[in-house]
């Protein structure tokens, strides 16, 4: 039996204007109207709201509507990352989430419509983690760790992902920084820390909230994050014109001996460096090596800073050190060895973002055989390949994209036949 969601916030537009319109038709006008961010421009989130509210009165067992409707919902309840800590509302979250489990319920728990952008597993896990973070903002971590709860119970959740992502935490140092990007990751490692209590030690830092205004100041506040820049200078950094120069972190660790990175900084987007590139830039060099700073294996070259010379693969994690060095094979593959087998028939499978993320797995190990391969330890880069296969099954684990399964059945036939990756 569907959930029913309370309406109140698309009162602005009279019913009767589209009450002869065909649900079909008025649905396909919704999504060309939310579709507009795709493009750059702005939809009308509240004119959206107000069709769907009309279709999924029309159409109840039309998952796609309810999805549509939980997005336009979601974007009125905050409607980027800087209103998630001023805007959110539980009624609202309430509401959104309803329209997402609406989805999932009318397509037995596997949606197959359009997205826009996540799955609605991962759209309900969005919008009651943002209201999580609008308690912990607060300091009401109570009211966080029953939002982070609801993503629970609600299916926003999935135990096998929870799973990859304490792996991910467990591949950190104690004391470190983790680097992110995306709200699986923000939301997941909220959860873990704030609901289970697993390495609270970590200190997770979402790169796109970085942007915010109010996230870094929080951090701040809260004694997570070191900057040099006043209060004051924090909340009037911006985006800064930027030409490829030479750019350094100092090194204070005595454990590594007194040296520094240096490397060519290249624009992170066009030619600029965003807010939060300079604020990530300033963290380190603050930083200084004194605590262990960790990125996530997926966060993309230009959120690293182009600091790939200095990142060490650990598996899912890639750990930034004082100097270029060699990949430790023997190392990494001793991790790979930690890394569950997942289970057959998983329900994890029905989230297209699960399986991206759960695709790091198979990532490790190809990129362990990349690393082995380059080192002439052919037979090594083989076992690996034949292990990743073997360990994660496409019939358990797909691939995202077929242009991925490609790349992997290639790297398969070179390591088979003793070419280098």
């Amino acid at each position: 039996m569907l959930r029913i969601v309370k309406l109140c916030c698309f009162v602005l537009i009279p019913s009767c204007i589209f009450a002869q319109a065909d649900p079909a038709r008025l649905l396909e006008r919704a999504k060309e109207e939310m579709k507009k961010s795709a493009i750059g421009e702005q939809p009308d989130y509240v004119a959206a709201g107000k069709w769907l509210e009309d279709v999924v009165k029309a159409l109840p067992n039309n998952a796609e509507a309810w999805y549509y409707y939980g997005c336009a919902l979601d974007r009125y309840n905050h409607p980027d990352g800087e209103n998630i800590v001023t805007f959110t509302t539980e009624a609202m979250t309430e509401n959104t989430s309803l329209a997402f489990e609406n989805a999932l319920q009318t397509s037995n728990d596997k949606y197959t419509g359009d997205i826009l952008l996540l799955d609605p597993h991962t759209k309900l896990l969005a919008a009651w983690g943002a209201q999580a973070l609008y308690y912990l903002y607060r300091n009401n971590k109570d009211s966080s760790a029953w939002c982070l709860n609801q993503a629970l119970v609600r299916g926003g959740i999935n135990r096998t992902v929870a799973s990859y992502f304490k792996q991910v935490l467990d591949e950190c140092a104690r004391g470190a920084y983790l680097f992110t990007t995306g709200d699986m990751y923000t939301y997941y490692l909220l959860y873990l820390q704030e609901v289970e209590h697993y390495r609270q030690d970590v200190t997770c830092v979402d790169l796109n909230l970085l942007g915010t205004k109010w996230y870094p100041i929080w951090l701040r506040q809260k004694e997570m994050l070191l900057f040099s820049y006043t209060p004051e200078e924090l909340d009037n950094i911006g985006h800064d014109h930027w030409d490829t120069k030479e750019t350094a972190i100092p090194n204070t660790n005595q454990t590594y001996h007194d040296s520094a990175i240096t490397w060519q900084l290249k624009p992170t987007k066009g030619n600029w460096l965003l807010r939060s590139d300079r604020l990530l830039l300033n963290l380190l060099q603050q930083n200084a090596f004194t605590k262990p700073v960790y990125f996530a294996g997926d966060v993309p070259s230009n959120m690293r800073l182009f600091l790939d010379d200095y990142l060490e693969t650990k598996g899912l994690t890639d750990r930034l050190l004082p100097y270029k060095t060699p990949e430790n094979q023997a190392e990494l593959s001793s991790r790979l060895k930690r890394l569950p087998v997942l289970p057959a028939g998983g329900s994890y499978t029905n989230n297209k973002d699960n399986i991206q993320v759960l695709n790091n797995y198979r990532f490790a190990y190809t990129t362990a055989a990349i690393i082995a391969s380059q080192e002439g330890q052919t037979a090594e880069a083989k076992e690996l390949i034949e292990t990743a296969e073997r360990k994660y099954p496409e019939n358990l684990l797909p691939f995202f994209a077929n242009a991925t399964k490609e790349w992997f059945e290639q790297l398969k036939k070179k390591a088979a036949s003793g070419e280098k990756l």
